[in-house]
């Protein structure tokens, strides 16, 4: 082997052992959220982010998936919970609407609808604000405005941690019996 090729070998190898750690830096490694915070709000949280859902139970444990997650303000008229009797729930409120470009099947989550769709009235993602608490809702078919579902599939990442830099928390997810779940991270797109 001539000393050229020894030399290409060895910048190869330093390259890719480089390239490990730093893998081991990315920040969608994704680790679980340790203490979760319970005065959570989605201010702040419009943007666009790289996400990635570790599944921790159901016929994919042990999965992981990816993809981009897109948040935008809500229209004030698409705000608030309006209930059965025509008064406004001032409980919870849809302060973003969005979409995700996710293989959610490849960690067994089931999307009701399109993931992907950016009609407010009908959004691939709804972030619903309730005291304490943030939820992102998936699929068109979930956050369709002015139908109540009753029983059908769904999938919800339930924010624990908001960062500089993104939020992370669980996701659950479930059809008929079956169900899945695990820990999500979302880190801002640059």
């Amino acid at each position: 082997m001539s000393a050229a090729i020894r030399h290409l070998s060895a910048i190869v190898l330093i390259a890719a052992c480089g390239g490990a750690n730093a893998e081991q830096a990315d920040p969608q490694a994704c680790a679980p959220v340790d203490e979760p915070a319970s005065d959570l709000t989605a201010t702040d949280l419009a943007g666009e982010y790289t996400v990635r859902l570790i599944a921790t139970s159901g016929t994919k444990e042990g999965a992981a998936t990816g993809g981009r997650l897109a948040l935008m303000d809500q229209d004030s008229a698409y705000r608030s919970v309006e209930r059965s009797d025509g008064s406004v729930d001032t409980t919870f409120s849809f302060p973003l609407y969005g979409t995700a470009e996710v293989d959610f099947a490849a960690v067994g989550a089931t999307v009701p609808g399109d993931s992907r769709s950016a009609d407010p009235l009908s959004p691939g993602v709804l972030v619903i604000e309730r005291p304490g608490g943030v939820l992102l809702r998936m699929g068109s078919e979930a956050n369709r405005r002015g139908v109540r579902r009753f029983d059908g599939g769904y999938t919800v990442l339930q924010v624990q941690q908001v960062r500089d830099d993104g939020f992370a928390g669980t996701w659950r997810s479930g059809v008929g019996l079956e169900e899945s779940g695990g820990h999500f991270c979302a880190v801002k797109a640059t």
